[in-house]
């Protein structure tokens, strides 16, 4: 049963956010855009690995997608958490296309690219036992540390070519691409053969996890250094073939410059741009900035039509972000698996 799902991650759009609004020809771009392409291709992994342990068994395994948990003041993150009577199992999915050498000596993962040239990687056996390190840790904590917790790798693409430098070995049990996953997880199977809890203990564990999941505040401006003088304010068009910054108020209605769109309700998508980037919150005032509007009582009739919470009287008043009116997937980003 999926206990949680998997929905695009917050530092994903925040990226995206900031690739858009970022002022035109900033020295950061190509290092953002860098970025977002990473993080992309990490989000198709974990798609790829859900659409494969959705078949698993319902009445098995309770399934937990990008869980974040906190031990101590360290953060950290499981693509995918499979927790089953006999044990806990840690999936890390990887995106990386090519040939593939798992270097033992200096602990990396080294591409080889058709150009002849290389690019250094974590090694994601690393990666898996600082994860597995942590929750172990996490479930003593939690006085439910009764289950034994392995890890297993998962490559999206069937064609990527696995290799070890000469000499090195390496446990193939907990590496997979593609459907081998099932084979894998079989195996897993066999290794932990009795149950160590029931049901009742897996089910309190799972709503544990569910209940614990916290993800890390994330200061997308701050991780660059940058601040409001590089950010572009203005309402965006939402053509998303056109996204052009800013659109012109006139009459009640947006009018994009570039593409010529004419819409009456396009500052939620905005306004989420300024929640996501800034804070929280927001006033009169500082929306009136944000998306250009001529007077305060435009501001305050445009606000009103969203229907968002707001606290204070009319001077002081703030405005905050309703999740369910602004989903996390401000731009658009594909949901579904």
């Amino acid at each position: 049963m999926i206990m949680k799902d998997l929905t695009p991650p917050q530092r994903l759009f925040l990226t995206e956010i900031l690739k858009l609004r970022l002022i035109i020809g900033h020295r950061k771009y190509q290092e953002i855009e860098k970025d977002l392409a990473k993080r992309w291709a990490g989000y198709w992994g974990e798609v790829a690995l859900a659409n494969y342990v959705k078949e698993l068994p319902k009445d098995i395994y309770l399934i937990f997608h990008d869980l974040q948990l906190q031990y101590n003041s360290i953060h950290f993150q499981i693509d995918t958490l499979l927790l089953s009577q006999k044990y806990i199992l840690i999936i890390e999915a990887k995106n990386i296309a090519g040939t593939l050498i798992f270097d033992n000596t200096f602990k990396q993962l080294i591409r080889k690219n058709e150009d002849g040239t290389e690019e250094s990687f974590e090694d994601p056996r690393v990666q898996c036992q600082r994860l597995q390190s942590l929750l172990r840790n996490w479930l003593i904590k939690n006085h439910c540390h009764l289950l034994p917790v392995d890890t297993l790798i998962f490559f999206k693409s069937t064609s990527t070519i696995l290799k070890t430098n000469s000499g090195d070995k390496m446990d193939s049990s907990k590496i997979c691409k593609g459907r081998d996953i099932f084979n894998k997880i079989d195996g897993m199977d066999q290794r932990y053969k009795h149950e160590r809890i029931d049901i009742e203990t897996m089910s309190q564990i799972g709503n544990l996890l569910l209940s614990q999941h916290s993800p890390k505040p994330i200061d997308i401006l701050k991780e660059y250094n940058l601040t409001e003088k590089d950010i572009r304010s203005g309402v965006c068009c939402p053509n998303n073939e056109c996204n052009y910054i800013p659109m012109n108020y006139k009459r009640g209605v947006w009018i994009c410059p570039a593409c010529h769109m004419i819409s009456k309700n396009v500052i939620l998508r905005t306004l989420s741009h300024y929640f996501y980037l800034y804070k929280p919150t927001i006033t009169n005032q500082e929306a009136r900035g944000f998306l250009h509007l001529p007077t305060i009582h435009t501001t305050q009739k445009q606000l009103h039509k969203l229907d968002l919470k707001k606290s204070g009287k009319t001077k002081d008043r703030l405005y905050y972000l309703n999740p369910e009116k602004v989903p996390p997937c401000v731009l658009s980003l594909k949901t579904t698996y």
